[in-house]
């Protein structure tokens, strides 16, 4: 019975998610962008290149298993890896994947999956629920090093393996070929949600024993494309998979141009380089205003919420919740964003964005107010200010232009700020190792409030799992682990927003923005969605090329 209310409450989570996704949108008449009007009256097509820019950079490797969840590898690695099931988050579902179908004990502690037969990795190997056992164990193996470790220490077994006292993982068991039975050590309703995600999903053992760290350069898995080129700091090629187990991909090939300067972007789009991009902060009114290209956007709140991290793991002013309280309201972010993100952003309430279930409008929240904020330096010691050193890259909405904004403001009340710009890349790698001071970032992409909350904040995620920050309240912890156990939607709810509101009063980060994510798209490219755990993640076996009108 608990196993039937969970996957009710999971249907009912995600069918509210994707209507406040809507109502916070339905102002825009580009929701679904330009493609779907002639959608309906044109049959998808087979063919074609699909030319996109990456915005974030190169990625550091492919392996799933090795990278941190983050936008850069994950946009890529979706695609070439076939996890159990994927969640459709626009339509707020899961659906089957390699696995055609799952049940769920009653106690909510056992997972069965029943794995597809044909499915095949891309070197022509069968997947077979061994893969499955191999790929998770590689995950939570300490050799592996692997910062996505974390979330899989529930099923059973894992901490011995991991420390040791076992070769296997007892709670991952191969039926047989096409079945797999996963034991949780207590009930998590988030373990779907982790189940969907690419480090999940299957890799061939004999490919990634012989190719070793090369594996990460030249990936093989089982999902829609297939990895076939990569230039360095340049485009990275994937084409499709023609015997995948769900049919051909309309596209025979998608390009991922490295693109990290926005007007290089806007040169590309104009003389018809790029079929699609993310639009930055200053592209966002030169597009939306356009009567060429304001039909040919996608926009969407996504699960993002944009911040400037403290590292609590380190001595400096900001261990005093007085001092991480008075930065909040030194700060006006409502004009930060209306000025330098040209509007292109949903001021940051708390934490969780609209667009999750649990969102809370009534929240402890910080308003700008910089009186309040001296008298809380002053009550802190630090009436006569400190310096601040901030880590930030030139990324136009969470970056230097932000930082530069938020600078002034802080030095009203005495705190001088010292910028540390570096690469994308090497922001991720920092923030992952604990070396920095403070941090512009954005973290989310999870459509789950107890998934959310927990990566980033509770101190078993501690360092490159999620929680950088190294945030720990154990109230926080004891409400967010209660709120992943129970069956009751209402009762998660509620612990949910307690443990937010908890987390709001210690500040650990200084709370910008949600992130309203927009794509502009050339009219040929049909399919595209409008995703709210990330606007890149696109789901490219839907997406396609009408070459009449190329």
């Amino acid at each position: 019975m608990k196993g039937k209310i969970y996957r009710i409450f999971l249907v009912v989570m995600t069918i509210m998610m994707i209507l406040s996704a809507c109502s916070n949108s339905s102002s825009s008449n580009s929701t679904s962008g330009g493609s779907d009007s002639s959608e309906s009256n044109t049959k998808p097509t087979y063919g074609g290149k699909l030319v996109r820019a990456a915005i974030y950079g190169d990625p550091q490797n492919l392996d799933p298993a090795i990278r941190a969840h983050g936008t850069p590898t994950s946009m890529i690695t979706w695609n070439i890896f076939e996890p159990l099931i994927r969640f459709d988050a626009v339509k707020g579902v899961f659906n089957p994947a390699n696995a055609e179908s799952w049940k769920i004990s009653d106690d909510g502690l056992v997972y069965t999956f029943k794995l597809r037969k044909g499915v095949l990795f891309h070197n022509g190997r069968e997947v077979t629920a061994e893969d499955f056992k191999y790929s998770l164990e590689r995950v939570l193996n300490p050799k592996t090093a692997s910062p996505n470790a974390g979330s899989l220490t529930i099923i059973k077994g894992a901490q011995e393996f991991i420390d040791g006292k076992s070769k296997e993982v007892s709670g991952i068991k191969v039926i047989d070929p096409y079945n797999l039975e996963i034991t949780l050590t207590k009930p998590d309703n988030t373990f779907l949600t982790i189940m969907s995600l690419p480090y999940a999903a299957a890799v061939p053992k004999e490919v990634v024993e012989e190719k070793g760290e090369k594996f990460g350069q030249e990936p093989v898995g089982a999902g829609p494309f297939k990895f076939k080129s990569w230039i360095r700091d340049s485009e990275i090629v994937l084409e499709g998979n023609k015997e995948y187990y769900g049919g051909r991909p309309y596209l025979d090939e998608v390009v991922y141009k490295i693109m990290t300067d926005q007007s290089t972007r806007d040169n590309a789009f104009a003389s018809k380089q790029l079929d699609m991009m993310v639009l930055g902060d200053a592209q966002y009114p030169k597009y939306k205003n356009d009567p060429t290209f304001k039909n040919q956007i996608i926009e969407v709140p996504e699960l993002f919420t944009r911040n400037l991290k403290f590292n609590l793991k380190k001595k400096g002013p900001w261990q005093d919740v007085r001092v991480r309280q008075a930065i909040n309201y030194a700060i006006d972010r409502d004009s930060i964003i209306k000025t330098v993100l040209q509007g292109k952003a949903y001021p940051a309430v708390g934490i969780l964005p609209p667009t999750i279930k649990g969102y809370n409008k009534n929240v402890t929240t910080y308003k700008y107010n910089p009186k309040k904020a001296k008298e809380l330096l002053k009550e802190a010691g630090y009436e006569d200010g400190f310096t601040l050193k901030i880590l930030t890259t030139d990324h136009p909405a969470f970056g230097l232009p932000a930082v530069e904004a938020l600078s002034g403001y802080l030095e009203k009340v005495g705190i001088k700020v010292k910028i540390e710009q570096v690469d994308f890349a090497s922001l991720l790698d920092r923030v992952n190792a604990g070396d920095f001071d403070a941090a512009m970032y954005s973290n989310g992409g999870q459509p789950h409030p107890v998934e959310y909350l927990t990566r980033y904040f509770h101190s078993k995620y501690f360092g490159a799992s999620g929680n950088t920050g190294y945030y720990k309240n154990e109230k926080v912890d004891a409400l967010l682990d209660e709120a992943a156990q129970t069956t009751d939607e209402d009762k998660m709810i509620s612990l949910v927003q307690q443990a937010e509101d908890l987390i709001m009063k210690d500040a650990p980060w200084w709370f910008f923005n949600y992130n309203k994510a927009v794509i502009v798209h050339q009219p040929w490219v049909k399919g595209l969605q409008p995703v709210p755990t990330d606007i890149d993640y696109q789901d490219l076996t839907k997406v396609w090329i009408d070459e009449k009108m190329k």
